[in-house]
């Protein structure tokens, strides 16, 4: 996993710009905790590595093993390079990395000091190669990773001995060791790379931080082929080119498959633009539905907004929208659909959700919304916050299409804005249901 989330500058221009030390992006992490969290990262890699080293001798049979590895790891970027230098390009939040299927082979098969050897070769082969995101980021994610294989190393020492390719019996028992190994490699890697992202972004919830259980299996799968690889390498080698193959086709359909969540998402707020939450809410629709069931839509927009970009610009705008976008994300239900409808416009889909209750959760948005603030500069306490209007309709009670449902929400929320805006309409063609903020 690489910490594409972790702030700090834009980099280095030039190729000499690494040994100005005091132009470093580095020291522009926000707050001396998470700059100290991450240089103690870097340094416990280091530290471990050179430890490594002088407490116990590479043994004569880890050359092979490295050389391969290494050059895997080498040709397997060059070979990767189109796929990632899209799939980089679009990534926000942690970065899954398929080079696990190297790396932990190292590990299983490596002295560590080797092992970090190959995952530091990894990292920056493909900083050099691919993109020159700010060097410290590359750093970390490298120390993130050296200092997981050091605890995956340390488990399986524990547990019966390093040598995998010399002592280990080939059973249950070896297979039971390596995976478990393997969890510990991507647990441990994975908290530290992401209290990084959480410590560098104030504005992003814990959660929001990870990765999806999508990133996730992924990741465990890379790690799954890690393991089969070290066994290839020990019992079949020529099944490397297998995996070799294996792995670049895993990597293509990870590129297609982020391509289409980046073509269905709205840009700025993650949510779901306005064409694919109305596919989706078309299909859900659709669905057969117990007697009575009742589907709802809520639909909100932002009251003056145009103030906020006007008075404090568009980047703290953006920001605003991505706060209401958190907050939705939040208040809602894992199937629930959620989009950004255009502007400050949103839209949401509640299925299985009574008129009575969405009107309830359209209260909690409105209120947790009007709560919410964002900075508007880094180091400045001044903060900017904005209410929402939501307007509220039910199917079929109040329209049986998607189209006459978006109508008559609209209808609503229009209401709510003329009497007063802040407030929760729900659609009644004779007298609307008006819960307004009285505070």
């Amino acid at each position: 996993m690489t910490a594409h989330g972790l702030r700090g500058g834009q980099g280095f221009t030039g190729r000499l710009m690494p040994f100005r030390v005091r132009r470093w992006a580095l020291w522009e992490l926000p707050g001396r905790v998470v700059l100290g969290y991450v240089l103690a990262i870097d340094v416990l890699a280091v530290v471990a590595t050179g430890f490594a080293f002088s407490s116990s001798p590479v043994g004569v049979g880890n050359l092979l093993p490295f050389m391969v590895l290494m050059t895997c790891s080498l040709v397997y970027t060059e070979m990767s390079r189109p796929i990632e230098r899209i799939r980089e390009r679009y990534a926000a939040t942690p970065h899954i990395d398929l080079n696990s299927v190297w790396m932990f082979a190292a590990v299983v098969l490596l002295h560590p000091g080797l092992a970090a050897v190959v995952i530091s070769t990894s990292y920056f082969y493909r900083w050099t190669r691919v993109q020159h995101n700010p060097l410290h980021r590359r750093m970390f994610s490298t120390a993130a990773a050296v200092v997981a294989a050091i605890l995956a190393d340390w488990f399986l020492v524990s547990t019966g001995g390093h040598a995998f390719a010399e002592v280990w019996p080939h059973d249950l028992g070896t297979f039971l060791r390596l995976v478990g190994a393997g969890a510990i490699f991507l647990v441990s890697n994975t908290i530290l790379i992401t209290l990084a992202v959480f410590g560098t972004t104030p504005e992003v919830r814990l959660r929001e931080a990870m990765g999806t259980p999508a990133d996730y299996a992924l990741e465990s799968a890379t790690i799954a082929l890690g393991i089969v690889l070290a066994w290839a390498l020990v019992d079949w080698p020529v099944a490397l080119l297998l995996i070799l193959g294996i792995t670049l086709v895993l990597h293509r359909s990870v590129l297609i498959r982020q391509l289409r969540d980046q073509a269905r998402a709205d840009a700025k707020t993650g949510l779901l633009n306005a064409s694919s939450w109305a596919e989706a809410a078309a299909v859900e629709l659709s669905r057969p539905r117990r007697p009575g069931g009742t589907t709802s839509v809520l639909m909100l927009d932002l009251d003056h907004f145009k103030l906020v970009n006007d008075r404090h610009g568009h980047l703290v705008g953006d920001s605003v929208l991505r706060a209401v976008a958190d907050t939705l994300r939040a208040e809602l239900r894992a199937g629930d659909l959620v989009g950004r409808f255009g502007g400050e416009e949103f839209v949401v889909l509640l299925p299985d959700t009574s008129r009575f209750d969405a009107l309830a959760i359209a209260e909690r948005i409105r209120c947790r919304v009007a709560a919410t603030t964002v900075s508007v500069a880094a180091g400045d306490p001044h903060k900017v916050g904005v209410t929402v209007s939501i307007g509220v309709a039910a199917h079929p009670r109040d329209a049986g299409t998607l189209d006459g449902l978006i109508k008559v929400t609209d209808k609503a929320l229009y209401q709510a804005k003329t009497a007063g805006r802040n407030r929760t309409v729900g659609y009644d063609r004779h007298e609307p249901s008006i819960r307004e903020d009285v505070a």
